[in-house]
């Protein structure tokens, strides 16, 4: 199966395409996407791809001098351009250096079907042989990982098939089991977020490499998990045990400390005899690693083999603080939450020997706690509140920005639910008025009934309906009184009618409201009457 990298700086454009070759099913893989020429030049040493799909108006690096460093450097690489420009330099480019196909936008299945063809028929033609084993290898490489990921993930489940399978792409398998490594960095979020500018799939690449490098000829089995935060390491117990495998890992933590400033932190599962046993295997692999203590500086491993006790569990939101935080939470002091959430930062800080799974779970308390008292606040924000952003606390510093960032969410969201609840009152005051206008109504008598500050609900009522209380009563009965004025009725009727026992008053306010006197209006209103005929 050819590899295919996808470079385009519009998301929708990546998925699209890839989304497209994947459906064509004509034996090419989409394995990574790029958002620009600088990051897929980054990209190729690592995913090493046959065919580059690319777009060609693309910021930072564009895709003439895309084309250009890619026929200098990696000139073995087949390219098709699409893009939605028949500009002459884009097509010269193309043609300069020897893209495969130009494919026109909008494209069609049947255009990108012609160009996928070409250029994998290019492709296998440039092999050579050594390169052509080279490819196999990493083909089978990546069989491999593929088929460890489905057994891990449980996608692959029969036994029968595990090991029809595993005689397929594994070394034969020795009689003394084997034993599973989960690494993880401490920083990875923030590394994925900074250096590699949230391309999570780049680090890893780079971390794997490293792993690779170090480990030699004769290395285990590597793969990343699923979400490709972890990378798991598959020891044969016969020629690994648990203090080689310990040492093992520390040029590896050493290398990435240098290169990207992160300690490695590790989790090391139990013998197993067989590889349908590889989920339990994973899942005792990181509950060892959430065993390593949260605020180590350096490389830390959890076995089996009594390398750390598990002693009780720290506790650092005890049920008494729990219970102060949710009534501050419930009643919307967010000054409160904050002076709150800082006291569990410093009782966390001087904590000693908490383990990352501690952290995580005094994390989850606040969390839940959170989501139970603040409505919707999971909903608004989801950075804080998915699961695998707690999965991601690995340091006493991921569990501080951690907490700062939920702080904030909070505060915030107890900001726009106190603006928002502001303004409820103030529309059932309204409605309330809709149906009594016509009654002796006074503010402080409406403040009363709804249990608010006269003066602040006078403030909030001034800036919900943009009228104060007064002229908001005021024009309700002005328009009734219009109403009924184009009636039989009386206008002394009317001025009871509208609130008004003082005729002469209420006259007045009618004559202020609208230029004219009720008597006035009502003759202006009144309907022609037809002439009379000669």
């Amino acid at each position: 199966m050819l590899k295919v990298m996808v470079v385009d700086d519009e998301p929708w454009g990546r998925k699209s395409v890839s989304k497209m070759i994947d459906e064509l099913a004509l034996g090419a893989e989409v394995v990574v996407e790029a958002r620009n020429g600088a990051e897929a030049l980054e990209l190729i040493p690592i995913s090493k791809p046959q065919i580059i799909v690319t777009d060609m108006n693309m910021p930072v690096m564009n895709g003439q001098r895309f084309l250009e460093t890619l026929y200098h450097r990696h000139n073995e690489i087949k390219v098709i351009v699409i893009s939605g420009h028949s500009q002459f330099e884009y097509m010269k480019a193309a043609v300069t250096f020897q893209a495969c196909e130009y494919v026109l936008k909008p494209v069609s299945l049947s255009d990108l079907k012609n160009a996928m063809i070409k250029a994998m028929e290019a492709s296998r033609d440039h092999l050579s042989a050594q390169e052509r084993r080279k490819f196999a290898s990493e083909m089978r490489m990546l069989r491999t990982e593929t088929f460890l990921q489905h057994v891990t993930a449980r996608r692959i489940a029969n036994a029968s098939d595990i090991v029809a399978q595993a005689a397929d792409l594994l070394p034969a398998p020795g009689q003394s089991g084997y034993r599973l490594a989960v690494c993880r960095l401490r920083r990875f979020r923030e590394l994925s977020a900074t250096k590699f500018h949230g391309n999570s799939d780049l680090l890893m690449y780079s971390v794997e490499n490293m792993l690779r490098e170090i480990m030699g000829d004769d290395q285990p089995l590597v793969y990343k998990s699923d979400d490709k935060t972890r990378l798991c390491v598959l020891f044969p117990d016969s020629d690994y045990g648990c203090e080689r495998i310990r040492q093992l890992l520390v040029p590896f933590h050493e290398a990435v400390s240098r290169m990207l400033d992160s300690a490695v932190v590790a989790g090391l599962s139990s013998l197993r005899a067989r590889l349908d046993q590889l989920p339990e295997a994973f899942e005792e692999a990181n509950e060892r690693l959430r065993d390593n203590p949260l605020g180590a500086m350096g490389y830390s491993m959890v076995a089996d083999d009594g390398s750390r006790e598990t002693g009780s569990a720290f506790e650092v939101l005890n049920g008494f603080e729990a219970k102060v935080l949710q009534q501050a939470m419930a009643a919307g002091k967010a000054t409160s939450v904050r002076k709150l959430l800082g006291e569990f930062l410093r009782k966390a800080d001087a904590t000693q020997g908490m383990t990352i799974r501690d952290g995580q779970r005094e994390i989850r308390k606040l969390v839940d706690i959170a989501g139970s008292e603040l409505k919707g606040i999971d909903q608004a924000y989801p950075g804080v509140f998915q699961l695998h952003e707690i999965d991601g606390i690995l340091s006493d510093k991921g569990l501080r920005t951690f907490v700062e960032a939920l702080s904030a969410a909070i505060e915030e969201h107890i900001g726009n639910r106190a603006s928002s609840e502001s303004v409820n009152p103030i529309r059932e005051v309204a409605a309330y008025l809709e149906r009594h206008y016509f009654e002796d109504v006074s503010l402080i008598d409406v403040a009363t009934r709804f249990h608010i500050d006269p003066s602040y609900l006078s403030k909030q009522f001034k800036t919900v309906t943009g009228e104060n209380f007064i002229e908001y009563v005021t024009r309700k009965r002005m328009e009734k009184a219009c109403e009924l004025l184009e009636s039989d009725r009386k206008i002394s009727d009317i001025s009871e009618l509208v609130g008004y026992e003082n005729q002469r008053y209420f006259s007045q306010v009618f004559k202020k409201f609208t230029g004219l006197t009720p008597s006035e209006y009502r003759e202006s209103h009144a309907p022609e009457k037809p002439h009379a005929k000669n």
